[in-house]
């Protein structure tokens, strides 16, 4: 917005008022490089000139004032945005329940073969074992990045916890292996063909503790597990 004023060479000029006029006795002058001669206004009299002040319509002024408070309210939206979820939540919650194939492996077939080697040694046992129960899951492995080192599940087919303690080069997805025994007898493998079943089977994540479980080896002394 710019206003035009009006001043003589002197000082202020002096105004008089005739009717609803002002007369403006100093000749035109330029003032802040803006000519103001030839300004809008009713007839000169006497030699005056009458100047009339032009000024843009106040809501200009106040939307320029107005804009930046808008523009800082609508700049904060991190200020109401709910909070980031925390690493934990990406986790499998307690008792998740999921399905996927399961198939077993014991002594006999494991890599290498004959013994209870395992890809995660430091997690609970040192080796492939354990009696099934909660306080001792028995091994299971996986494919490598499904589940953390030390997860638990809980397998109702065979009514015993396991830990992740191996790995499973031909798993994929939610396939897991279960440590099925020591033996390296024919046996073992009858086993493991008996308990395994076509297409996916129920198991839980991150169980909670006492759930049925028949404790020991699934293949123990020449017996399999029956259910």
């Amino acid at each position: 917005m710019r206003t035009r004023v009006l001043a003589g060479a002197a000082g202020v000029a002096a105004l008089a008022v005739f009717g609803a006029a002002v007369v403006v006795s100093a000749p035109p002058q330029r003032i802040a490089g803006v000519s103001i001669a030839g300004a809008a206004g009713p007839p000169i009299i006497g030699g005056a000139t009458y100047v009339t002040t032009t000024t843009a319509p106040a809501p200009s002024t106040t939307q320029a004032l107005t804009a930046p408070t808008v523009t800082t309210s609508a700049a904060k939206p991190t200020t109401t945005a709910p909070a980031a979820p925390s690493p934990t939540s990406t986790t499998s919650p307690p008792g998740q329940d999921t399905s996927g194939q399961i198939t077993f492996y014991g002594a006999a077939d494991n890599d290498p073969p004959g013994s209870r080697e395992i890809a995660y040694p430091d997690v609970r046992h040192g080796q492939a074992g354990g009696s099934g129960t909660f306080d001792d899951p028995t091994t299971f492995a996986a494919q490598p990045g499904r589940f953390a080192p030390g997860t638990r599940i809980y397998v109702p087919d065979v009514r015993r916890y396991f830990i992740l303690e191996d790995s499973c080069a031909g798993c994929t997805g939610s396939h897991i292996d279960l440590w099925t025994g020591a033996a390296t007898d024919r046996g073992l493998q009858r086993c493991e063909e008996s308990l395994t079943r076509n297409g996916s089977r129920p198991y839980t994540v991150n169980p909670p503790a006492g759930l049925p479980v028949s404790a020991g080896e699934l293949y123990h002394n020449g017996r399999c597990y029956r259910g």
